[in-house]
């Protein structure tokens, strides 16, 4: 087992500390799997981690705010709008960065979807419904008149099929979801959002999930934020070394492709940092946020995060 920092000088004696992450994403499953497992641990910090419902759940975010966990990964416009509603809740540091491959829309090949603009009056399926950033870069990108768009709501497993029944005109696929769309049959990828958000804004990545902490654990121990983020680096780290070993375990719980989660864990962005260009970058997310109402207003990252 890896030993991280002494927790004990920092933090003054052993402490408990509940971590959640979403539920059924490998990405998390195996960023986290080696804390979870107890292959990596914060010395003189016992960590359980759980998993919660992903979005549109509110749980996991709930949960955090109540208290019955003290850190948790979370979607970032979650995160916003609840920080900004005034929730007790701070940043911690980035998570998931899209890149160009990741998180996309797909459609039926040979369908009558051939670019965004066709998605006009038809119906797109994400596993959260109304999807705020594709919603603003198929308006800001590609001329889509936002208000003709149709969202459904799907868990993410069944967005693929409903794509293939003809349920939907266009799904937003991610994580080792977006791989299967890659090589099903029949359907094709219209665009990415990291390709959409590079040709808006420039950056080679966007922000989608980060880490946050109750404010109360940052009061009572100042120490705690460097622990998480090593020793999730650490939880990461052992995670790239044993991809074989974490897929076989998430396909017992959830079932899946191993060709698939493998490819997947390519896609995203993963260093638990929140440097001068990530703040930029939030500072362009917060804005988009606003712009498609989303979250109430903008505020200082400094406000949001703890620096």
């Amino acid at each position: 087992k890896t030993k991280l920092l002494n927790a004990r000088s920092l933090l003054g004696s052993f402490m408990d500390l509940t971590f959640a992450h979403y539920r059924n994403r490998f990405c998390m499953f195996r960023t986290y799997y080696a804390l979870a497992v107890g292959k990596v641990k914060a010395d003189g910090v016992n960590m359980k981690v759980i998993e919660l419902p992903d979005p549109p759940s509110k749980e996991q975010e709930e949960a955090l705010i109540r208290g019955d966990v003290q850190a948790a990964n979370l979607y970032l416009p979650n995160f916003l709008r609840r920080k900004l509603q005034g929730a007790p809740i701070i940043g911690l540091a980035t998570e998931w960065k899209s890149t160009m491959k990741g998180n996309g829309v797909f459609v039926r090949a040979g369908g009558p979807v051939k670019t965004p603009k066709d998605l006009e009056g038809r119906q797109i399926a994400t596993h959260q419904g109304l999807h705020a950033i594709h919603q603003y870069l198929l308006r800001q990108v590609y001329g889509v008149d936002d208000g003709k768009l149709r969202w459904q709501s799907y868990p993410q497993e069944k967005l693929l099929g409903t794509l293939l029944e003809g349920k939907a005109d266009a799904v937003v696929l991610l994580d080792h979801f977006f791989f299967r769309g890659e090589v099903a049959d029949g359907v094709r990828c219209l665009y990415t959002d990291g390709e959409a958000w590079q040709k808006l804004k420039g950056f080679d990545e966007l922000i989608k999930h980060m880490v946050a902490a109750r404010e109360d654990l940052l009061r009572q121990h100042p120490g705690i934020k460097d622990i998480l983020l090593q020793a999730f680096r650490a939880s990461f780290a052992y995670s790239e070394a044993h991809l074989d070993e974490i897929a076989d375990a998430f396909i017992k719980r959830y079932g899946g492709d191993k060709e698939a989660l493998l490819a997947s864990a390519r896609y995203p962005r993963i260093e638990f940092t929140f440097t001068e260009k990530e703040q930029r970058l939030a500072e362009a997310e917060m804005e988009l946020l606003l712009e498609v109402g989303q979250i109430p207003r903008r505020a200082p990252v400094a406000s949001l995060f703890a620096m």
